[in-house]
C-alpha cells in the first residue's frame, strides 16, 4: 500500500490540474486514493466506484488482444470539464486518474480542453513500480 501512497502523492505533487487519483483492485474496489484540498467532486465518489468497476471490464476486454497490439498503456476519456485516465498497474490493479480539462480556444472558439502529459505520468507509474 506504501507504493500507491507514494504513486498518488507524486501524481498530486506534478501536476497542479490532477483533482483526484485512485488505485483499485480487479474488482474496482479502491485501494487508495487521494484528492487535491479544495476541490469539489465533479462526479460522486458513488458514480466514481461504477466508473472504475467498468475500467476493470475494459480493460480485460482489451486484454484480449495483447497478442496483436502489445500490451495497454492507458486511456483517456476527455470531457468538457475533465479527463479521466486509466492505467493498468501489476496485479490486475488500476490506477485512476481525474484531471481538470481548462478550456483551450480553437480559432473557431471551440474548447477541446487541453493536453494531458501523459509521457511524465507514465514517468511517475514506472519510477514507483521499478523502486518498490
Amino acid at each position: 500500500m506504501e507504493k500507491y501512497e507514494q504513486l498518488l502523492n507524486m501524481l498530486m505533487d506534478f501536476n497542479k490540474d490532477v483533482r483526484f487519483a485512485a488505485v483499485c483492485n480487479s474488482k474496482g474496489e479502491i485501494l487508495w486514493h487521494s484528492q487535491r484540498t479544495g476541490i469539489r467532486n465533479i462526479v460522486p465518489l458513488a458514480d466514481t466506484k461504477k466508473t472504475l468497476q467498468r475500467a476493470v471490464g475494459a480493460w480485460e476486454e482489451r486484454a484480449k488482444v495483447t497478442n496483436i497490439v502489445g500490451r495497454g498503456l492507458y486511456t483517456i476519456a476527455a470531457y468538457e470539464k475533465i479527463k479521466r485516465i486509466t492505467i493498468p498497474l501489476d496485479k490486475g490493479n488500476l490506477l485512476f486518474i481525474s484531471v481538470g480539462n481548462a478550456p483551450l480556444k480553437t480559432s473557431k472558439g471551440k474548447s477541446y480542453g487541453h493536453l494531458v502529459e501523459m509521457g511524465k505520468i507514465m514517468s511517475i507509474v514506472d519510477f514507483v513500480n521499478e523502486n518498490n
